[in-house]
């Protein structure tokens, strides 16, 4: 469903133990409550409480569904977090670049407010920046929200665990991705 209460916690640099101490409860509890939320098990007061107690109002709305409401950033980003749980990250890879092909495809079907709205990111940061640099790159310019500006890693990471694609993405990374210190093979990006 989402993972407002890690994207938050994480956000205010609050460990679980911070946030379990305002609610009154174990770290495991949070854990707990963090991993329903991500599942859509969560009740609302549940959620509401956790994000009052880190100085924040939960606020829900609804929207039409439309055919792309599966490739808006927020969408994306539950799918993205929920292969990452699976220990999938080819899934994840592929989740990344259909929707941004989806996305450079039909843009002007999502609404900047659809484009801007993000309540979590995906909790591995090398794959947040991977999402942001990819997807985000996917949204024109002029429409591109703050969230999707890439920030460089630490450390080089190569996406690939086989050793065959990092010894390919060490030649074949787009400059792009080389300059955030994520490689790739450029093949991999592809979509079929």
């Amino acid at each position: 469903m989402s993972d407002l209460i890690r994207t938050t916690r994480g956000d205010l640099g609050w460990s679980g133990a911070a946030l379990a101490e305002r609610l009154g409860v174990t770290v495991g509890a949070i854990s707990q409550l963090e991993r329903s939320e991500r599942e859509g098990s969560i009740k609302i007061e549940t959620l509401e409480r956790a994000l009052a107690a880190m100085g924040l109002r939960l606020a829900l709305s609804a929207r039409a569904d439309n055919a792309l409401s599966d490739y808006t950033p927020s969408s994306v980003t539950d799918q993205v977090n929920d292969a990452l749980d699976d220990q999938d990250g080819s899934y994840a890879l592929r989740i990344i670049t259909h929707a941004a092909s989806v996305l450079r495809d039909d843009v002007d079907e999502l609404s900047d407010a659809e484009l801007r709205e993000r309540p979590s990111q995906i909790k591995d940061q090398r794959w947040e920046q991977l999402f942001r640099a990819v997807y985000g790159g996917a949204i024109p310019p002029e429409r591109r929200p703050a969230w999707a500006e890439p920030q460089r890693l630490n450390r080089r990471w190569y996406v690939s665990r086989f050793a065959p694609l990092r010894e390919k993405a060490k030649e074949t990374t787009p400059e792009r991705l080389r300059e955030l210190n994520i490689f790739i093979d450029e093949n991999s990006l592809a979509t079929r």
